[in-house]
């Protein structure tokens, strides 16, 4: 009898983690997201460094570079990261959260000195806020606007030679190098194939929006 007892005890704490271990990782309600995005900004606010604001000379000089990543994979996966200009200064931190499901449900929240970015993915499709603002949904890596339909930006798919051309509007703006993303290196591999002297802030968003997210996926393989 107590080695029935001891047996039920043990089943009945295992189905509770199981329970909770699912919980946690399913993917929140829309009706929870602003209460778990919230989490993630307060876990962010006391974990990233004092960033550095982003103007041209830094996005010439960001790099594929992170400072301080932290992986861990179980039922879910987490990440958080901060990626530095050459130099190792911190310019986007970011905060990643993988959940349970056949297709990609995921939330990556990033943030730069002056603007938030969210994303919230859900059976594979991807929408992105930036400073609380709907901007649109991203498809593969193509930005479409929220009112229009219409593409606001792109990553090409096929790399020339060693780098992937950006796109806002009809405008090229970068070349994303198809380096892979590397941790604590001395070396700091430049991101940035080029920058055009006359980027403005929508653009710079824009870039930053699919570049960023582009990064933080090789990071995490």
């Amino acid at each position: 009898m107590i080695v029935l007892l001891i047996l039920s005890v043990l089943l009945v704490a295992l189905l509770v983690y199981l329970f909770n271990q699912w919980s946690r990782n399913r993917m929140p309600s829309r009706k929870q997201r602003d209460r778990v995005l919230r989490e993630v900004q307060q876990d962010m606010d006391g974990w990233s460094a004092d960033l550095v604001k982003i103007h041209r000379e830094e996005l010439d000089l960001f790099s594929l570079t992170q400072e301080k990543q932290v992986i861990k994979r179980g039922t879910g996966t987490t990440a958080k990261g901060t990626f530095t200009t050459i130099f190792h200064e911190p310019v986007v931190s970011y905060s990643y959260r993988r959940y349970l499901g056949k297709q990609v449900n995921a939330l990556l929240y990033a943030r730069t000195a002056d603007h938030d970015y969210v994303y919230w993915t859900e059976k594979g499709k991807t929408r992105l806020e930036i400073d609380g603002q709907p901007v649109g949904t991203i498809d593969g890596s193509t930005l479409l606007g929220e009112r229009t339909g219409m593409e606001l930006a792109r990553i090409e798919a096929t790399p020339r030679e060693n780098y992937l051309p950006v796109s806002v509007g009809k405008r090229e703006v970068a070349a994303l190098k198809t380096l892979p993303v590397s941790t604590d290196d001395p070396l700091s591999q430049r991101a940035f194939e080029f920058i055009p002297d006359d980027l403005n802030d929508k653009e710079e968003q824009l870039l930053l929006s699919l570049t960023v997210r582009e990064l933080v996926g090789r990071s995490l393989g």
